[in-house]
């Protein structure tokens, strides 16, 4: 493998997108095409590096040192999007709890790691509400400009409005 395929791999994910936006079925399958380039862009990370077999300033815009980094990020969005289903089932059930006190605090408890810790930055960062857009902060490919739309996430959103609601801002939870 060598640089070529690198720059081909990227450009590859780059003509993904459509109207700005790339969709996650077409990223999956991005991920999944790469996956070898991947290993030995991440075995061959630190070639040309002043320290043996570490990272240092020399080998920062190395191609595979690069695609090493950018690869994981993508693999954590896909892993991320597949809570979208659970959410919309969460979404359910907060419309059946949401007049039960009990149960409702029970559902805010369910879901707090969710809400508090693994998609605290989804909210903070990457929802670009005014313009209808997730675009994932994890990257350090800043160049490629990944976004996505907002309805391709639209459960996760509603998750977060809900539970930010009412896990932040009413009087559901104590202090």
């Amino acid at each position: 493998m060598n640089r070529k395929e690198i720059d081909e791999a990227l450009e590859n994910l780059k003509s993904l997108k459509k109207g700005g936006f790339i969709n996650i079925p077409k990223l999956t399958w991005w991920v999944l095409n790469y996956v070898e380039l991947y290993q030995y862009c991440h075995k061959n990370r630190h070639n040309g590096s002043c320290y043996e077999g570490m990272t240092c300033p020399c080998i920062s815009n190395n191609p595979e040192n690069r695609f090493s980094f950018l690869y994981p990020s993508l693999q954590e969005i896909i892993e991320l999007h597949k809570h979208e289903e659970y959410f919309r089932e969460e979404m359910a059930v907060l419309e059946n709890v949401r007049d039960d006190y009990p149960d409702l605090m029970q559902w805010l408890k369910k879901n707090e790691k969710l809400g508090t810790e693994d998609f605290f930055l989804f909210w903070v960062e990457w929802y670009e509400e005014e313009q209808e857009a997730v675009k994932p902060f994890i990257l350090e490919e800043k160049e490629l400009d990944i976004k996505f739309k907002a309805g391709e996430w639209q459960y996760t959103i509603k998750f977060m409005e809900e539970f930010n609601e009412l896990y932040w801002e009413s009087d559901a939870c104590p202090d």
